[in-house]
């Protein structure tokens, strides 16, 4: 059997597939059990910086998937910061695999000095999914990307373990973004916040959520940037995003990504498919004689070839010449 095992935020993983944040990962029972089918690191449910809307159509800034279930339901929740503190302690008990806190935040305000409480509690190292998306015609972007370098460099200045930042891609210069908070001190960076997609209800004349789940497809303008990045900033990337089947992320691997994150598929298929990603990883090194995963990361590589080659493949698009 190949050896799976990868360093990423300076954590030592048995494999590269983790139990990406979510409400699957807000249960005891489930951390054991992605724990015991051999995940390499759970990132735990966020915590929210605000109270999420009680209304299904009064949506908050960010519309993303982890907020999922509560606007359904209706349900106001504001995580305190003791009950946090204590699940994460408690995961900690239950988990042989790497804990990850995760922190869903628009800016600075109190998160840096939570973060210390998060260490203190036992975390293995913070995820920050800064999720701050304007709605203002008259603010400066260069401000928007301030906020995300600013709460960088305030964390890291307080804590001793790794920080990750999941970033949207809603970026002029993503290469750009990643290495400046590299700059700011993140060890890593996950690639992409998946926000919430809005759609309109035609009878209710109302807005609803579309399309919740990742599909595989989208994984492709993930990997994109993951191998740009991989290749132009030497920071650990975690790829988020349509892995619901061991050939994406094996694509991911090769692309640049030290880890990728399975949420979607594990809501639609149940925790325990988790295991297909790692099984199929191992399936895939051994079929083709390859020891390490470490031999097969980083393989492809991003030039001016592959520059090239999209442009014309957008050309062909468009002008129907492609088949």
């Amino acid at each position: 059997m190949a050896n799976l095992a990868t360093n990423y935020l300076g954590l030592n993983l048995k494999n590269p597939v983790i139990a990406g944040s979510s409400t699957l990962t807000f249960s005891i029972e489930n951390i054991k059990t992605f724990s015991e089918l051999g995940v390499g690191a759970i990132v735990l449910k966020s915590l929210f910086e605000e109270e999420l809307a009680s209304e299904a159509n009064d949506f908050v800034s960010d519309f993303h998937p982890e907020s999922y279930d509560y606007n359904l339901s209706d349900v106001s929740v504001l995580y305190g910061s003791k009950p946090y503190i204590d699940f994460v302690t408690k995961a900690k008990k239950v988990s042989n695999a790497p804990i990850i806190a995760s922190v869903n935040c628009t800016g600075e305000k109190w998160w840096t000095d939570f973060a210390k409480s998060i260490e203190d509690a036992g975390a293995d190292a913070i995820e920050i999914n800064l999720s701050y998306m304007s709605f203002n015609p008259d603010e400066d972007p260069r401000k928007i990307e301030e906020k995300y370098f600013n709460t960088v460099t305030d964390i890291k200045s307080k804590i001793k373990i790794p920080v990750a930042v999941k970033i949207g891609h809603f970026f002029t210069n993503i290469p750009y973004m990643v290495k400046n908070l590299k700059n700011c001190g993140a060890d890593g960076v996950t690639l992409f916040n998946r926000y919430y997609r809005v759609g309109i209800n035609l009878d209710k004349k109302e807005y609803m959520p579309a399309n919740v789940y990742s599909s595989a497809d989208e994984a492709y303008s993930v990997l994109r940037w993951v191998a740009i990045c991989s290749n132009l900033i030497d920071i650990d990337i975690s790829a988020s995003t349509g892995v619901h089947s061991p050939d994406i992320a094996l694509q991911y691997i090769m692309a640049g990504a030290k880890t990728v994150q399975v949420v979607s598929k594990t809501y639609k298929n149940g925790v325990e498919s988790i295991k297909e990603i790692i099984d199929g990883i191992n399936f895939y090194l051994d079929k083709n004689n390859i020891e390490n995963i470490s031999d097969i990361y980083k393989e492809i590589k991003i030039n001016n070839e592959v520059k090239r080659l999209e442009r014309l493949q957008y050309m062909k698009i468009a002008s129907n010449k492609l088949f």
